[in-house]
């Protein structure tokens, strides 16, 4: 597994009660075609199996190594994988998502040949079983210097209106140095303090890059699986996402980019609030009607959306949102109960 006694990539896996996919992640991680790479579980409280299929596999494979930690979440699991990682390159997976036999390589590859502090991917999205690959819109490109800060980082932030340039900002599409991560002292925050600890952790690493590419691989299969965290109800995900929007202004104006950042950080926020009113609606089981129609008031009443509104570029966005965006602005709650309804019923 290793060459001259280094190790190239280390594998951060967090693991929290994922029983019934960390064997198919764990498994696809050792079917690569590349092999110089260490694996880190970094169990976190699990009280199912996982803890179990863990110890398993460190058992069995020289190159697996698992930290067993009290509950702390998926941030602080990544943080205390870094703390044991002895590769010179950083790879993040997540336990419920899997990678194609050549995804290592095809990113190893690349961030060797052109030098780089960094190589992003594309992925392939999987629900129930169906494909959709999302290659990456810069495959192929090299940014360095200036180039990096100004027409990169904005594009983790959020689709600019008009245009279809948004990144990706999960880390899992990437290969990091570990020597800029250890250097610059970066960490992941905690996802219980913002919606995207992601986010943070790419407005941190890159503005301190001299190189960045891209690579056409979409080996990294991200899974949409029942009660992720992008997926589950949870009653302050908006309020979450003002939290965050609030902190990555304020990164945007110390980076000096925060000018062509502003409509991204605005279509990111008022996207969020649609689908937490979609959401809010699809689990009305879980509360009372009431409750439901009230945490939409809140939604709609939230001064900083609407501020954001008022300087936000509406003409490029498709007609079912600007429809929906007018129901928010108007703060028309049980017309968009009845649009939500519908939407999650026929599933659009």
């Amino acid at each position: 597994m290793k060459k001259n006694n280094k190790i190239d990539i280390s594998i951060i896996v967090p693991v929290y009660n994922n029983e019934k996919y960390l064997k198919r992640c764990l498994d696809s991680i050792l079917n690569q075609t590349y092999k110089n790479f260490e694996v880190i579980l970094v169990d976190d409280g699990s009280i199912d199996s996982s803890s179990k299929i863990c110890d398993e596999y460190s058992n069995k494979y020289s190159n697996i190594k698992v930290i067993h930690k009290k509950n702390g979440g998926l941030g602080n699991a990544r943080n205390k994988g870094l703390e044991f990682a002895k590769g010179k390159y950083i790879k993040f997976i997540d336990s419920d998502d899997y990678i194609r036999s050549d995804h290592l390589k095809n990113l190893h590859d690349a961030i060797e040949k052109y030098e780089s502090d960094a190589v992003l991917s594309g992925y392939t999205r999987v629900t129930n079983g169906n494909e959709i690959i999302k290659s990456n819109i810069f495959s192929g490109k090299i940014f360095e210097g200036d180039k990096i800060l100004n027409e990169i980082v904005p594009c983790f932030i959020g689709t600019n209106p008009g245009q279809n340039d948004y990144i990706e900002m999960s880390v899992c599409m990437a290969l990091f140095k570990r020597e800029i991560i250890q250097k610059n002292k970066i960490k992941f925050k905690s996802e219980r303090n913002f919606i995207s600890e992601d986010l943070i952790f790419d407005l941190e690493y890159y503005p301190k890059c001299n190189k960045v590419c891209f690579s056409n691989d979409v080996g990294y299969c991200y899974c949409d699986n029942e009660n992720s965290l992008t997926t589950k109800y949870r009653e302050d995900r908006f309020e979450k996402q003002v939290y965050l929007s609030k902190y990555v202004e304020d990164i945007t104006k110390k980076l000096k980019i925060y000018d062509c950042s502003k409509q991204r950080i605005f279509n990111t926020l008022i996207s969020i609030a649609r689908y937490s009113i979609k959401l809010e609606v699809k689990y009305v089981n879980q509360k009372t009607f009431t409750k439901t129609i009230n945490n939409i008031k809140k939604i709609c009443n939230n001064d900083y959306l609407i501020n954001a509104f008022k300087n936000y570029n509406n003409d490029y966005v498709p007609l079912k949102n600007k429809c929906v965006n007018f129901l928010i602005r108007k703060k028309m709650v049980y017309l968009l109960y009845i649009v939500m309804y519908f939407k999650n019923l026929f599933k659009i």
